[in-house]
């Protein structure tokens, strides 16, 4: 695995946006960007990209980078329609007229597993950047979709702001970064009680349609204590079960509300919300929305047809 540090990320700067939808036949162009890294976030089958003689897999769920300054191609054409989010985004401060980039520098996966094990050395040693792996399977794909799409929002409205623009292209790299953070910090305990964890998060995706799911029902299909299964979840995943559980139902009507034509009351039911009321409740705390505003904001934003 290879890692890049970007310096400043509070100078950070994106030009471009945008949701790529391609026809079979396709092949990403050979380019090489002097000052801009690409990411990528996969919707939708698969497309290979070499980065500098290295095969990265677009696929969905899973990020990867493009970094400034080495070249990148895609090796073969697509065979089926492939989707993905991508951004462009540079670290910069104008100096006596002219315009400084910080480019992302390559480091040894030892040295950036060191700070991931250490959120506080994290903390004190990089400041003001931030350490992100070349590609990353995303374990909650939906938070950094609906990132994506409050930015493609932003884009596209025609009172265009620069600067919640620049926010949410912070908050969305960020997010990343404590992503890595969570995954080394899950991998670490190794115990019992990461394998438990880790079996919750499997049956909470596979019960999001359960109106019944409840910390209580799944302490019970695992056979342990509801109290202990609760305090071990937030200890590994830093938000309670509940909320946890909560916050992947928006996620997922939010997914259905973009990608389906399904009434309102259909996605309330199938997201596993036990009535309107909750839904919309819910739904409003995380998107500030609601589901009828979301679906007309999410609409058509940022697509490119190729």
């Amino acid at each position: 695995m290879e890692y890049f540090l970007f310096k400043h990320i509070d100078l950070v700067h994106s030009t471009a946006c945008g949701c790529a939808m391609l026809n079979p036949g396709w092949r990403h162009m050979t380019r090489r960007m002097d000052n801009e890294t690409v990411l990528i976030l996969g919707i939708k089958n698969t497309a290979l990209i070499e980065v500098e003689g290295k095969i990265l897999e677009v696929k969905p769920g899973r990020v990867i980078l493009l970094p400034a300054g080495y070249i990148h191609k895609g090796t073969e054409p697509i065979t089926e329609a492939v989707s993905y989010y991508w951004l462009h985004f540079s670290q910069c401060v104008k100096l006596e007229e002219e315009l400084r980039y910080y480019l992302p520098k390559k480091i040894t996966e030892k040295e950036a597993l060191s700070y991931y094990s250490s959120p506080s050395y994290a903390c004190e040693s990089l400041q003001d950047s931030i350490i992100l792996p070349q590609e990353m399977d995303l374990s909650n794909a939906e938070l950094f979709t609906n990132l994506f799409n409050k930015i493609l929002q932003v884009n596209n409205k025609q009172s265009y702001s620069s600067l919640v623009y620049r926010n949410l292209v912070q908050k969305l790299l960020l997010e990343l970064y404590g992503e890595c953070f969570r995954t080394e910090h899950i991998e670490q305990k190794g115990t019992a009680a990461q394998a438990l964890v880790h079996k919750a998060l499997l049956m909470i995706e596979d019960e999001l349609s359960n109106t019944n799911a409840s910390v209580k029902y799944f302490a019970d299909r695992l056979s342990v204590n509801a109290d202990y299964l609760g305090r071990i979840f937030k200890d590994a995943m830093n938000v309670s079960l509940w909320q946890y559980l909560s916050k992947r139902r928006v996620e997922l009507s939010c997914s259905r509300l973009r990608e389906t034509s399904d009434s309102i009351e259909k996605i309330c039911a199938d997201c596993g919300f036990g009535s309107r009321r909750q839904f919309y409740d819910e739904f409003k705390k995380y998107t500030g929305k609601t589901p009828a505003v979301y679906r007309s904001d999410t609409a058509y934003i940022g697509v490119n047809s190729l």
